[in-house]
């Protein structure tokens, strides 16, 4: 009896694709752990480029018409963000992750510049 027809995949073919997908899955699984530590220093860096946007905006606002105003003009109301009372970091009222923040004061040429220096927790 000979059977001429044979379907199906060889050991080869069935061990290549589950080396392929060992190494997909090694790959994607770190990624994927490290999802919500990513968001939580994306959403710092936001609330950073938010104070940067109040600078600018206090700043323009004393150029043109000499309305003083102070750091806690510009920190006041971050909605779901706090800055520590000496402006040296930043944090989220959802999130436990902390950044260092250091920021240039301003000067005649241009607005202070909030910068995140490194995350933390």
């Amino acid at each position: 009896m000979h059977i001429s027809n044979q379907k199906g995949f060889t050991l080869l073919e069935v061990v290549a694709v589950l080396i392929i997908l060992g190494i997909l899955l090694a790959i994607a699984i770190p990624k994927l752990f490290n999802v919500p530590q990513d968001a939580s220093e994306t959403a710092l860096q936001v609330a950073v480029v938010e104070l940067n946007a109040r600078e600018n905006l206090a700043w323009g606002k004393w150029k043109s018409d000499r309305i003083e105003y102070t750091v806690d003009d510009i920190k006041s109301d971050l909605k779901h963000f706090s800055v520590n009372a000496d402006n040296t970091l930043i944090s989220s009222d959802s999130c436990r992750r902390q950044a260092v923040v250091s920021r240039t004061p301003p000067s005649d040429d241009s607005p202070g510049r909030w910068k995140i220096e490194k995350f933390i927790n």
